[in-house]
């Protein structure tokens, strides 16, 4: 017998398809220069979650319950380590009740990087069998982590972005830009060769 998505997951679904037929339009795609230009101004005020060595970044707003940010990580795993690229995954807790708790496990753990891997390679395996990044959620969340965790989320908002992922970048020419959702194999080469 087939499944169906949620409710929720199909608002996801329904959201992400608006957001990428929206991007085509010249005037949104302005508003995202301008956005992504006012986060990176500030992006030195995220907690970040750093996978390679590169020196250059490309920076990953991410909800740990988030289909649409697992399926990223999945199409970024050939990548990691084998270009100068840094991915800087910035965690948020936006989508359900548990994203906020599982997102403060990630950055609570003594090894955040491992924690995060946990989180997407046993995604919708949860031990509670509750759907999403397959981290268990904080029991408590320190001080730190929950500061951290809404200047975060103070980033996101201050430019007003919606949905997850959200990838920024800047270019070589100085000029910030950003992609919302998941890209194609082909606009990721884009972005990795734009990056600085």
């Amino acid at each position: 017998m087939a499944s169906h998505p949620s409710p929720h997951r199909r608002q996801v679904l329904r959201s992400a398809a608006a957001l990428a037929c929206l991007a085509a339009w010249p005037g949104v795609q302005a508003q995202s220069a301008r956005q992504a230009e006012g986060v990176l101004a500030n992006i030195g005020k995220a907690t970040t979650i750093v996978e390679g060595k590169g020196a250059r970044s490309l920076y990953i707003f991410f909800d740990p319950n988030c289909p649409f940010c697992h399926e990223l990580y999945k199409k970024l795993r050939p990548l990691v380590g084998k270009t100068d690229v840094q991915f800087r995954w910035i965690p948020l807790g936006l989508l359900t009740a548990s994203s906020l708790p599982k997102a403060a496990a990630i950055l609570q753990a003594s090894d955040p990087l491992q924690a995060f891997y946990k989180n997407e390679n046993d995604y919708d395996f949860a031990a509670n069998g509750q759907p999403g990044g397959g981290i268990e959620p904080a029991q408590s969340i320190s001080p730190k982590v929950r500061a951290e965790l809404a200047a975060n989320l103070a980033l996101y908002n201050s430019e007003k972005l919606f949905g997850v992922p959200v990838i920024l970048w800047r270019k070589a020419d100085g000029r910030a830009d950003m992609m919302i959702g998941v890209p194609s194999e082909a606009q990721i080469q884009i972005m990795l060769k734009e990056a600085q």
